[in-house]
């Protein structure tokens, strides 16, 4: 058998489609990001099953949703027995790299997946922050703003861990997997991406709207991030500052393309681009993420593939980053060992094929009284133990919640609190909820059983393999 594909698989965290996809102007500076999309094929309404990091990584490596074997918190990693790519690749003779943060695998886990974790190059100096006129006023948005100094975080040390890696000779294929951490939250950078770009000319926040017949999230997390008090100017320093960190990871993609250039191995390397969730940046008045939230900006992520022998091309339709799992064996020659609702992009790369779903899902939230849903030692000054006294304190927060997305509206079942559906054709930012509107029942029941078909579809899986009675 010739040599199977390596993989080169680039995931910053919180990366919005919207900052990477599009016309250029309207998002981030990112001249990498375009290379690879101008090289291979890119999906521009790829959408995350959770805005939440570990649950959505154990969707897009499994092609299982976080319902199906509780992967809803950040704390349910993959665990021993849990089929997934890294232990297929692993099996079928692949060399497992990854330098990052362990989003995805218990620790109890890692062997059976990875052949290398720890850095090669040690993390420096986060240099210090310079104090601006909007840092005191925006320090309960996560803004930070310029840094200053020799900087060398701890992703900075990923890349250059992963150029040496880059660099050794080869006698097996390799998947090399970078989990990054920006463009996560604070929001900060050094020059020269901290003003990179204009804060005039980043585009305009989206409204936040009525917020009364909405979920209570929303208005709860937009006091407590001061969003009642920030001006039009103080959000587009939020967004303009996120797309800097997205440059700032955009210029570390370009270091990994030029290497695999220099080295020779374009033509045996399948490289692919993607995140796990997006981040509000400032739009409706919102911050960070919330494991509830199901706007575009919440769950449209950039997902490229580079993949030798592939002409270059962009796919509209919807899938989901549960398809990523089966799409990355099929790239590599090989078959899943496990049952998983994803589905192959291969035809979509191909041009064999227009059309994929029709409709994709999401889900979020706790059950009442799952205290090891929340963030572990967390100092009581942490933004997040703020945050999370939110929760504690209205638990319709928390509300166990599904979203279903069509090409016409986003639907949002949430019991524990109330509805939410938006009309994408008429409301494509998702400002107007019109759940309780008489003309919309029928499109609502509708989409209601939608929802209630695919929770009974995906509630579990059965083993491939029979099991075999041992007594009579």
């Amino acid at each position: 058998m010739a040599k199977r594909p390596n993989l080169l698989l680039f995931m910053p965290e919180t990366l919005r489609a919207d900052a990477v996809v599009g016309p250029p102007g309207g998002r981030a500076i990112t001249p990498s990001f375009d290379r690879l999309a101008d090289e291979g094929v890119s999906f521009t309404n790829a959408f995350a099953q959770m805005s939440y990091c570990t649950p959505s990584r154990c969707c897009m490596f499994t092609g299982l949703y976080p319902h199906t074997n509780g992967h809803r918190s950040i704390w349910h990693l993959l665990q021993p027995g849990e089929r997934n790519l890294f232990q297929d690749l692993k099996e079928a003779g692949y060399r497992n790299v990854v330098f990052g943060k362990d989003d995805i695998i218990d620790a109890s886990f890692t062997d059976a997946c990875f052949d290398e974790t720890a850095l090669r190059v040690p993390r420096g100096s986060l240099g210090t922050v310079t104090p601006s006129e909007f840092t005191e006023r925006l320090g309960a948005a996560m803004y930070t703003g310029c840094r200053e100094g020799d900087i060398f975080n701890g992703d900075d040390a990923c890349i250059e861990s992963a150029l040496q890696f880059l660099d050794e000779d080869h006698d097996k294929p390799w998947c090399l997997f970078l989990p990054l951490s920006y463009a996560h939250p604070h929001y900060q950078a050094e020059e020269p991406f901290f003003s990179m770009h204009a804060r005039d000319a980043v585009p305009a926040p989206i409204p936040t709207g009525e917020l009364s017949n909405k979920r209570a999230f929303k208005r709860l997390h937009h006091a407590f991030y001061g969003g009642p008090g920030m001006s039009d100017a103080d959000l587009r320093e939020i967004k303009a500052t996120y797309f800097g960190m997205i440059s700032r990871v955009d210029r570390q993609l370009g270091q990994l393309l030029d290497r695999l250039e220099q080295r020779g191995m374009v033509d045996d390397t399948v490289v692919v681009a993607f995140s796990d969730h997006g981040d509000y940046a400032g739009d409706y008045g919102l911050v960070e993420k919330f494991l509830g939230g199901f706007e575009e900006a919440m769950l449209r992520v950039p997902l490229i593939f580079r993949v030798p022998g592939t002409a270059p091309r962009e796919v509209s339709a919807m899938c989901e980053m549960t398809d990523l799992y089966p799409t990355l064996l099929e790239l590599v020659g090989l078959e899943p060992k496990h049952f998983h609702f994803g589905q192959t992009l291969t035809a979509l790369m191909r041009g064999d094929a227009q059309e994929h779903r029709d409709a994709v899902f999401a889900e979020g939230g706790a059950l009442p009284g799952e205290a090891q849903f929340g963030i572990r030692g967390l100092s009581p000054k942490s933004w997040y133990t703020g945050r999370a006294r939110l929760g504690q304190t209205h638990k319709e927060i928390l509300s166990r919640a599904v979203a279903i997305r069509t090409a016409d509206h986003l639907y949002t079942y949430c019991p524990g609190d109330r509805d939410e559906l938006f009309d994408l054709q008429r409301d494509p930012d998702c400002i107007s909820n019109v759940a309780d509107e008489g003309k919309y029942a029928v499109v609502k029941a509708a989409l209601k059983e939608r929802i209630l078909d695919w929770l009974l579809n995906t509630s579990d899986t059965l083993p491939l393999e029979q099991g075999g009675r041992g007594w009579r």
